[in-house]
This record gives structure tokens, C-alpha cells and sequence, in this order.
């Protein structure tokens, strides 16, 4: 699919709180049973949780708004480990999905990775819809455990990770 236009990453700013909360809503349909009360609270605890987690474990990460003309439409967070870029976290509203947004950003990943000569490196849960999308990037296997799938993208030519 090619390239959705226009669209541009940009730095994340302290005015996209906000957004960002309501992005990482977005990717938890599966607590919309809830009392809304309950479920604010809860998506409150575990965004927190999912931040503090990211600054510890990436405290160099890179964060990044999706923009799609002039609307935020998702993130995208990366850091530097080793010989890898890893992709911490891409997201997208759910109005943003399956257009071609996603591939568009990782193959920016993937550009990024490879004019430094690294390769990409991501972990994704066994049932995610995204899986197939990594594949078609060219992600292969790297570890698993029962829950999750670590994956590794290295260029052409370059050894892998």
C-alpha cells in the first residue's frame, strides 16, 4: 500500500497529555464493559503504570506524534539499545487503522535503522492484530514466551540481529 499523504511525525509536547491518554484508551476496547467510572480509573492506573514502565526500561526514547494532514492520529516511540532501534510503541486511533498509516511509519523506522546500521527490534502479544503488518515489514522471529513475540527487522544485506 502506498504511503498515506500528507503526513509528518513531530516531537511530542507537554499539550499532547490529552491525546495521548485518549490514544491509549483507544487501544483497550476490551475494558469498554465497564462501569465508565471504574473504566476511567482503571485506564488512568495503567496508562501511568505503561509511562513510568517506558521511562525506565527506555529512558532515551524518542516520542513521536503521528499527524495525518492536521490531525494527531497516533504515536510512534523508539529508542536506541544496543545494535537495534527498538519500536517501543506504535499506536493508532482507531478512525487511522488499517489505511496504510502504520506501514508508512515503520518503514520510517525501518529507514532510520538502516542509515545507522541497525537493525529494528520490537515485542508484540501472540493475539495482536498487528502481527501480520510486522511480517509483511519483514519482522522475523527473534524470542517468545507464552504471552509475547519478540521480532527483528535487519536491512538487506546487513547481518542479523
Amino acid at each position: 500500500m502506498a504511503d498515506p499523504r500528507p503526513w509528518v511525525l513531530r516531537g511530542a509536547e507537554p499539550g499532547d497529555a490529552a491525546f495521548l491518554r485518549a490514544l491509549y484508551a483507544s487501544t483497550r476496547p476490551d475494558l469498554g464493559l465497564l462501569p465508565e467510572a471504574v473504566r476511567a480509573t482503571l485506564l488512568d492506573l495503567q496508562y501511568r503504570a505503561q509511562q513510568r514502565g517506558y521511562a525506565a526500561n527506555y529512558p532515551q526514547a524518542r516520542q513521536e506524534i503521528v499527524v495525518a494532514g492536521e490531525t494527531a492520529a497516533g504515536q510512534l516511540l523508539t529508542a536506541e539499545q544496543g545494535d537495534d532501534l527498538v519500536l517501543v510503541d506504535i499506536s493508532l486511533l482507531p478512525d487511522w487503522r488499517g489505511q496504510g498509516l502504520g506501514g508508512a511509519a515503520i518503514r520510517t523506522v525501518q529507514d532510520r535503522a538502516q542509515a545507522a546500521g541497525q537493525g529494528v527490534r520490537l515485542q508484540v502479544a501472540r493475539d495482536n492484530p498487528a502481527l501480520r503488518l510486522y511480517r509483511r515489514h519483514g519482522f522475523g522471529p527473534a524470542a517468545e514466551d507464552e504471552v509475547r513475540l519478540t521480532l527483528h527487522w535487519s536491512a538487506p544485506g546487513q547481518a542479523p540481529g
